[in-house]
């Protein structure tokens, strides 16, 4: 093999590589992404204490 072809396999697969770190850098969540998956996890729960507190001092209340 002689020095051209063997600088176009290096630069092929350096292309081939770099190609591959873009699309993985693209296929992550950006923190956007990240905060809203951990706020809509978290809904639920606040939602619930909510609803526990409500109740709790209701019954506090009424007694």
């Amino acid at each position: 093999m002689d020095r051209m072809t063997s600088m176009e396999t290096s630069m092929t697969k350096m292309k081939e590589m770099m190609k591959q770190m873009l699309e993985h850098s693209q296929s992550q969540p950006n923190t956007l992404q990240i905060a809203n998956e951990m706020w809509n996890s978290v809904q639920p729960v606040l939602q619930a204490q909510r609803i526990l507190l409500k109740s709790t001092t209701t019954l506090i209340w009424n007694s």
